[in-house]
């Protein structure tokens, strides 16, 4: 690093409405106000705390775990995305010392396995009745 110049790694979601696109019945569950019709969710998370621009697949992730953790939703939702909100919450983790050692390389290679492991989850949840 330069005496001003500074250098940083970071992971960012380039558009919101891909996350809603690509995950829909997650993005409910999480966000109930961002517009996915049809789609129930399993908790009663508080409407409108996270701004938009904050509607990232990072965001997301931490909002299911949030969910998974502290929220009300019911025993069959936690159980049918223990898993793969499991592997999320550990790859998340792994994301974030990548990102911090300045690892581009192992970050880009977890960006992937986060998005595996949120398309199992979708997968799960749209199971649900």
């Amino acid at each position: 690093m330069g005496r001003i110049l500074f250098i940083r790694v970071s992971a960012v979601t380039f558009d919101e409405k891909d996350v809603i696109k690509a995950w829909p019945v997650l993005c409910a569950a999480v966000w109930p106000d961002s517009g996915v019709s049809g789609v129930t969710s399993p908790a009663k998370p508080a409407r409108g705390i996270i701004p938009a621009a904050d509607r990232g697949v990072l965001e997301l992730a931490d909002g299911l775990a949030d969910i998974a953790r502290f929220g009300n939703a019911s025993k069959e939702w936690k159980a049918a995305l223990e898993s793969p909100l499991k592997r999320l919450k550990d790859v998340r983790l792994r994301l974030d010392e990548a990102l911090g050692d300045r690892d581009a390389r192992a970050a880009y290679a977890l960006t992937e396995e986060i998005e595996k492991a949120l398309d199992e989850a979708e997968d799960a949840a749209r199971k649900l009745p």
